[in-house]
C-alpha cells in the first residue's frame, strides 16, 4: 500500500464535521474541506481549495482531522483549485528523494541547503535527522530554493513557524482574524552532549543503550527489554571498576566478585574504602542472569558516543546463534532475559566502559536463596577497537541460572 492510499484510507476514517454552521458554499472559507474522494482541501481566505499532496505535509500544520468538513462533489467542483499545501514553516525538514541536501523551510515554501550536520544540530539539536521528510521528485516543483544556510544565525525554527499560523499568512493571502490556525508546534530541541550536564550525560548514555538493545531485538521479533534502576547501578558501578581499578575488560571485579555475585547481591567495591565491599539494593527473585561487557575508544569513532555504543553491539550480533555468547544474551535466545540494567562510564581518556547486566524473574514467592552456586557459562569474546600500539584484550558473556 502506496502512501497516498495510506493518506486517504485515513482520511475517510476522519471524524468529518457537517458543513451546516458554516454557511453556504463556496461563500464559507477557510475550512479543511474534502467531498466524496479521498482528498482533502484547505478553502483558503482567497476562495480557492488548496491540495495536502501527503499526510506529512497535512501533519506539518495539524496534528488530528478534527474539524474537517464534508461536502458535496458538487460544491467541491465549484471551488477552482489554487495549487498543493508546502510544508509548514520550522516544523520538518525535507530532502528530495533523489538528492542527499537536506533544507530547511521559509514561508511560501522556500527552501534554505543546510550546507552542514552542525548548522542541523544547532537548528534542531542531537536529533535533528529525526525531523527529515523525504519528498517526492514530482512536489519539488511547489517549492522555490533561497538563500543557503551556513550558520544557525539568520533562521530560527519557532520565530518562522509564530511568524506563519496560517496556510493564508505562508501562501500570502489576506484573511480576517477568525482563519484557523495551525496547532502544530516546532519539536523540543535536543541538546548537544556538550551543553549536557554530568546527570544529563549519564541518562542519556542509558537510554540511548537501551533503545539501540531494543531496536535490535525488534529487528529479530524480540520484545524490548524493561530498563531496572537497580541493575543499573550495579552495572554502573562495575563498569567504573574496569576503568579505575581493572584498567582492561573483566567479569570479575577487582575485589574478585563475580558477575552473579554483583547481580544477586549488589556486592561491588566501595570506591570510598578502597579494599571493601559495600552492598547496593537488587531486585529480588532472579531466575537467569547474564552480563554483556564491552569497551570503545570514543576517538575512533569521531568523539561520537552513540557510534561506538551501536559499533559494540554490532560486534556482539557478529557473533553465531545457538550458543551462549553476547548475541544470544542480547536477544535472550538462550535464557529468557526480560530486565537489563545499564553501566556506561566514559572516562577522562575517552575510553567508554559498558556493562549490561540481564535478568528473567522466576515464577516463585520466595527470594532465591544466595548460597545456590549454579555454575557460570563463559563464553564468546568482546571484540574491541584499540590503538595500534595496544594489544587487544578480550573477555566472555556469563550467563547463569539457578
Amino acid at each position: 500500500m502506496d502512501k497516498k492510499t495510506i493518506f486517504a484510507l485515513v482520511l475517510i476514517t476522519a471524524l468529518l464535521a457537517p458543513l451546516s454552521g458554516h454557511g453556504e458554499m463556496p461563500g464559507a472559507q477557510d475550512l479543511l474541506v474534502k467531498a466524496s474522494g479521498p482528498a482533502i482541501y484547505y478553502y483558503a481566505s482567497d476562495g480557492k481549495r488548496y491540495v495536502f499532496p501527503n499526510e506529512r505535509i497535512y501533519k506539518s500544520w495539524f496534528t488530528d482531522f478534527s474539524g474537517v468538513v464534508m461536502i458535496t462533489d458538487e460544491e467541491l467542483a465549484s471551488i477552482p483549485i489554487g495549487g498543493n499545501v508546502t510544508y509548514r514553516p520550522g516544523i520538518r525538514l525535507i530532502k528530495i528523494e533523489s538528492d542527499p541536501k537536506v533544507y530547511a523551510v521559509a514561508q511560501g515554501g522556500i527552501l534554505r541547503w543546510i550546507t552542514n550536520e552542525q548548522v542541523a544540530k544547532d537548528l534542531y539539536g542531537a536529533d535533528w535527522s529525526k525531523l527529515v521528510d523525504d519528498i517526492e521528485v514530482t512536489l519539488f516543483v511547489n517549492y522555490k530554493e533561497g538563500e543557503q544556510l551556513d550558520c544557525a544565525c539568520d533562521y530560527d525554527p519557532l520565530t518562522v513557524a509564530t511568524e506563519v499560523m496560517t496556510i493564508n499568512a505562508d501562501k500570502g493571502i489576506e484573511a480576517d482574524e477568525n482563519t484557523r490556525l495551525s496547532d502544530t508546534v516546532v519539536p523540543e530541541k535536543k541538546k548537544l552532549w556538550g551543553e549536557m550536564t554530568p546527570e544529563e550525560q549519564q541518562e542519556y548514555l542509558i537510554q540511548f543503550t537501551l533503545d539501540d538493545i531494543n531496536s535490535t531485538r525488534a529487528d529479530y521479533g524480540k520484545a524490548p527489554l524493561v530498563l531496572n534502576d537497580e541493575l543499573t547501578a550495579i552495572a554502573f558501578a562495575h563498569s567504573m571498576d574496569m576503568s579505575l581499578n581493572i584498567g582492561d575488560m573483566s567479569h570479575d571485579g577487582s575485589l574478585g566478585e563475580q558477575a552473579h555475585e554483583r547481580i544477586k547481591q549488589g556486592k561491588v567495591p566501595d570506591f570510598d574504602n578502597p579494599g571493601q565491599f559495600k552492598y547496593l539494593p537488587y531486585p529480588e527473585y532472579i531466575g537467569w542472569s547474564g552480563e554483556n561487557v564491552g569497551r570503545r575508544y570514543i576517538y575512533d569513532f569521531g568523539g561520537n558516543v552513540e557510534a561506538a555504543i551501536s559499533d559494540q553491539h554490532d560486534w556482539f550480533m557478529d557473533e553465531p546463534d545457538g550458543e551462549f555468547n553476547h548475541r544470544t544474551t542480547m536477544l535472550s535466545s538462550m535464557a529468557p532475559f526480560t530486565e537489563v540494567g545499564i553501566g556506561v562510564y566514559l572516562d577522562e581518556d575517552g575510553v567508554i566502559w559498558i556493562t549490561e547486566d540481564f535478568i528473567s524473574r522466576t515464577q516463585s514467592v520466595e527470594p532465591v536463596e544466595d548460597t545456590v552456586d549454579t555454575g557460570t557459562v563463559d563464553t564468546g569474546t568482546v571484540d574491541e577497537t584499540v590503538p595500534d600500539d595496544e594489544p587487544a584484550s578480550a573477555c566472555g558473556t556469563q550467563t547463569c541460572a539457578v
